[in-house]
Formats: structure tokens, sequence, C-alpha cells
């Protein structure tokens, strides 16, 4: 049965509309007042179809389409699933004219889907096969150029607080909470006393790792356990210390009562896109907050961060790296220098409180199983394939005989409808009694119909066959290519990224594949 289309409604709202960077969005741009205006529209236009399903970006920008819910619906669209849209004005589904236009004037109508923007007075199906509009097109150009504004004007702003030392950056970092003033944070007395303690091992010049070990020794809870636990519950939580969560406070200058004011910057107006300012370059505003730590502490961290530095290990591209997965926590496996022989889960460096400890493979052990795991997957998608040949054969064949029924089918149905007209015109004539008619043409209505279904069927299975076919050529070339790996003998990088998505190691060494070419051979392997 055919899936019946939806009918959807968009909303969003973001911080280009008037005063929501001010905290006072007005009501007639609010995401409510955009449901209330459409679902009015809906009920007064007596639309057809009650399955209206929302979609709604809050905080995203109109000038790109990098939004989760409207490219949620626009995928929905390509897959022939959304019968109408409706949004509250056109500068809510786009404020980019060119990217509007293009999908009034060729996606949609492309796609079958009914375009209505309540407050520009247009609809798709009014419209018809018409452009859209000169008015709208210029309406689109407006929009764009009045967003992009609003951007600039609102990037001016929150550059301008940053730089007169309000902290506008989020979340406060572990060791601070938000004041009670506005754009303020001052110390959190609790995780402070982990930040002081952090910076002061450091400063002894015991290294990061060692440093993480202590702390999870001692069940210091983790920055994002902290958070979770008094600020909020949907943050995800890492329950132990690391090189990283340690590393990052080491080399925030935040705690020094400075702050980096731009660490990254926009690379274009309306773009998600963001590029990384080098440390040296950023600029500084002094004295922003209380400190937890001196200067002179800060400094003294930054050089046992060095002298312990992790080291760039160069030349060998190992087949395993970033494949093996710890199957008790799911950090990678690591095994450090390159002459070691040995993959640990990392996190067993920082803590001996986990099973984790015991997730460990000798590298020629587990390269052997991988390698031997593969040469049989091959194995058995070659011996699959040359079944799957044989049944490919058999469908074109059978395809064959059933487009042969069909044709005498639609013959036979041919040659009923003419007799159909001759039957007529003989009744017209008064050639044939009235009550012969109608016993002639209830039984040729009858041989209609069941020819008509009869040859509904046909299609059907024909159409399902050649579906079959489509599917198969598809994959016999991801197939064949399979095959012919049965016989290696070396586990390559190149190997290793096209055929294995991960290799989950347990504790006692057991061992699950999970491979990159079931969603396309699975078929053959069964």
């Amino acid at each position: 049965m055919k899936e019946e289309k939806i009918n959807a409604y968009y909303l969003r709202l973001s911080l280009e509309d008037g005063d929501v960077a001010e905290g006072s969005a007005a009501e007639s741009l609010s995401i409510a007042s955009q449901r209330m205006c459409i679902t009015q529209y809906i009920a007064e236009n007596s639309l057809p179809g009650d399955n209206f399903i929302e979609f709604a970006d809050d905080g995203y920008s109109g000038t790109n389409m990098e939004r989760p819910a409207v490219q949620r619906l626009l995928e929905l669209v390509r897959e022939g699933r959304v019968k109408t849209i409706i949004v509250r004005d056109l500068s809510r589904f786009a404020r980019n004219y060119l990217q509007a236009g293009h999908y009034l004037e060729f996606i949609f109508p492309m796609y079958e889907v009914r375009f209505i923007s309540i407050n520009d007075r247009y609809d798709s199906e009014v419209y018809g096969e018409n452009p859209v509009g000169l008015d709208l097109a210029i309406k689109n150009l407006l929009n764009e150029m009045y967003s992009r504004d609003i951007s600039r004007k609102i990037k001016s702003t929150v550059d301008l607080k940053k730089r007169r030392g309000e902290y506008v950056y989020g979340t406060a970092p572990y060791g601070y909470k938000k004041g009670s003033e506005r754009n303020t944070i001052v110390p959190d007395e609790e995780a402070a006393v982990t930040v002081r303690r952090i910076f002061s091992l450091a400063s002894e010049q015991v290294s990061v790792s060692e440093i993480a070990r202590i702390l999870n020794k001692e069940k210091i809870p983790t920055p994002s356990a902290h958070l979770a636990r008094y600020r909020s519950s949907k943050y995800k939580v890492y329950p132990y210390w690391s090189w990283d969560s340690v590393k990052n406070i080491l080399v925030n200058r935040i705690y020094t009562g400075d702050t980096e004011i731009f660490k990254s910057h926009v690379v274009k107006v309306g773009s998600s896109h963001t590029k990384q300012i080098p440390p040296p370059e950023r600029e500084i505003a002094e004295g922003t907050h209380e400190a937890l730590i001196s200067h002179e502490l800060y400094e003294m961290a930054q050089k046992t961060i060095k002298s312990h530095k992790k080291k760039a290990h160069t030349a060998e591209i190992n087949p395993l790296t970033s494949k093996l997965i710890c199957g008790c926590c799911g950090s990678k496996l690591s095994k450090g220098k390159p002459q070691n022989k040995t993959w640990a889960c990392t996190k067993a460096r920082y803590t001996d409180e986990t099973d984790c400890r015991f997730v460990k493979i000798n590298e020629e052990e587990i390269t052997g199983i991988i390698l031997r795991a593969i040469q049989k997957e091959c194995a058995l998608a070659d011996l699959s394939w040359s079944e799957q040949r044989q049944i490919y054969t058999q469908s074109k064949q059978e395809k064959q005989r059933l487009s042969e029924k069909l044709k005498i089918g639609e013959k036979a149905l041919a040659k009923l409808e003419k007799e159909k007209e001759e039957l007529l015109i003989m009744a017209v004539e008064r050639k044939i009694a009235q009550d012969s008619y109608q016993k002639q043409k209830e039984e040729m209505r009858q041989k209609t119909a069941s020819l008509n279904a009869e040859i509904a069927e046909l299609q059907r299975q024909i159409d399902e066959l050649q579906k079959q076919d489509q599917e198969f050529e598809a994959k016999n070339k991801s197939a064949e290519k399979l095959g012919a790996l049965q016989n290696i003998d070396n586990l390559t990088p190149e190997i290793m990224q096209k055929l294995v998505k991960k290799v989950t190691v347990y504790p006692e060494k057991r061992i699950e594949i999970a491979w990159n070419f079931a969603d396309n051979i699975v078929p053959f392997l069964k």
C-alpha cells in the first residue's frame, strides 16, 4: 500500500528577529505566534488532510539552510513524502533569495509539493507552472539583505560586550558559575578548589596523566558530572578524568581573571562554519572577573604541559588506528608508541576502578582475527553472489514470461472494448433485444473488471522484479570487489577503511566486528 503523503508547516526563530538578542522578542515573530497563525489559516481554508506535522528551528539563522528541522523536512520532500508545506512568511523558510527561488521554482514543483506563504499571499497551487514573480523575488532579496544587516549589528553588539569584559559565552567554565548581575561569572568554590589544585600539581611538574589519575583515585567529580549535578542533567556525563579534561583546564587563561575574547570567528555572515584563531593572535581582555590562580602559577603550569606534551609519531600509518573500541566504555584503544605491540583502553591509564583495565589485546593477534574474518566474509559473499547470479537469470526469464502474458491480457482487453462498442451499436439499431443487450453488457463488464485486475497484478509483479533487478545491478560491482578480497594476506589501512566500521574488544578478548559493507551486501550473505 502506497504511503500517504504528509502535510507540514515550518516555524523558525533566530537572533536575527528584532529584539530577540536583547531577550524581548516581539510576540508577532515568536514560535507560538507563527504556530497560531498557521493553524488558524489551516482551519479557515479547510485544507485537505488532517495529518499536519510541525517542523521548528528555534535559534537558527535564515541566511542558510543548515538547520536540523528544515533539513529533515527537505529530506522527506526528496523522498516524495510531502504534499504541502505552509510557512507564516517566506523569510521563515529562507532569507537567501537565490535558495528560496530555487526551491519554489524547481525543487517543490518537481516533487509536486504545494508551498504556501501566508503573509506573502503566495500559494504554488494558484501560481501553477508560472514563476514565483518579481514582487516575491524582490522581497526575498530584501529579506536576505535585512538578515545579514541584523546579523552584523548583533555581532557588533556582542563583540562590544566581550571587550567590556561581560561574559556572553554561554555556560560558565568549570570553577565558575553565573553571577547575580547579568553577564558576569563568580567563583564556584566547590569546583574552584579542584581547579587550584590542578594548577598547583602542574606547577610541581606532575604530568597531566598523573593529575587525572590522582583526581580519579580521590573520586573528584569531573567537570561534566559537576555540571549535570548542579546545573542541568541534559549534559552528557564523563565519569572519569582524562588527559584531555585536565589539559583543557590548564590551558584556559580564564582562571587568571583574563578572558580570551575571540578563540574563533565565523567564516562569513549567516554561516555556521568557524575558523580557530591561533592562541598568540587572540585578543585578551584583562581583569574581567575574579581570578582563581595567579598569572605566575598559570605560566608554570604551561611549562609542565610543554615538557610532558604528547609526542607526535610520524611515518607509520597503522590500519588498526581509530578502529579498535573498548567494549566497556566505548573509548578508542591505543598502543602509544609505534614499537608497542599491545592495544589497550585509554581510560585504563587514568583509573583502576573499571573493567577497562582488562581490555587489551596483542596487535598481531587482533590483526590475524580481523584478516581471517575478512577472508571468511568475502568468501561467503563470493559464494552467495554466484547463487544470486542464477536467481537474477531466473528473474529475467520470469519477467519476460510475465511481459508476454501482459501483452496477451492487454490485447484481450482491447478486443473486449471493441466488442462492447459493437454491442452498443446493435442495441441502438435495435438488432438485439434489450434484455439480451443488458445480459451481454453485464458479462462484458465482469470480463473487463477481471482482465483489469489480472493486468494490474501482472504489472505489479513485473515492477517488483524490475526493482529487484535494479538493486542487483547496483550491488554487482560492490559484491564482485568484495569477493575478490577473499585471498588477501595483508591488512592495510585502505582495506580496513573500506570494509571495517569498528572492532569492539571486550575483557577476556571477546571480539565483535561491525562491517561497512553490511547494508550493501547483506542480501547476498543470508
